[in-house]
């Protein structure tokens, strides 16, 4: 440790102790130690806006997560949903081809009153169009959701970048 009474190699600037080249007295600059302090101010005054704004970015990126963290599970439950309504009408219709088949094969006209056949063959085809027309509106609010989740992650991608 230097004592007060060691010759110092550093300028007044920065060793205020030193004197000031306009006072000849080996004094201490009182204007230089002045100056530093408010120097210290002013990088407290930026470091302070500095953490403000990282501030504001975490509390938008914590946001902007949320709302990806909340419209995820929903996507995915109502995807899972979806999924196991088209394997079941699939599974359905599957069964309905089936006995199709086995009629086909018989290479013989239909026994008994074609009614029943043309029942079942418009109960199918009935279900089939309400799958279609719910998958249609399947796609739309899929479409929305992930269109959400990609302007969401663009903001996010954004404020990582600022």
């Amino acid at each position: 440790m230097r004592k007060n009474s060691e010759p110092a190699d550093k300028s007044s600037a920065e060793n205020p102790m030193l004197k000031d080249e306009n006072n000849p007295d080996p004094l201490i600059s009182v204007e230089n130690l002045h100056r530093e302090v408010k120097e210290w101010h002013n990088e407290h005054d930026t470091w302070l806006q500095d953490a403000d704004q990282w501030q504001r970015e975490q509390k938008l990126i914590s946001l902007l997560l949320y709302k990806m963290e909340r419209a995820l599970p929903d996507q995915n439950n109502s995807m899972d949903e979806h999924i196991k309504i088209i394997r079941s009408h699939k599974q359905r219709l599957n069964a309905y081809e089936k006995d199709l088949r086995v009629l086909l094969a018989r290479d013989k006209p239909y026994p008994g009153k074609h009614d029943a056949l043309l029942e079942e063959h418009k109960l199918q085809k009935n279900l089939h169009r309400q799958e279609r027309a719910r998958h249609a509106l399947f796609r739309h609010t899929h479409l929305a959701a992930m269109s959400e989740l990609t302007r969401l992650t663009q903001m996010l991608e954004q404020t990582e970048e600022g």
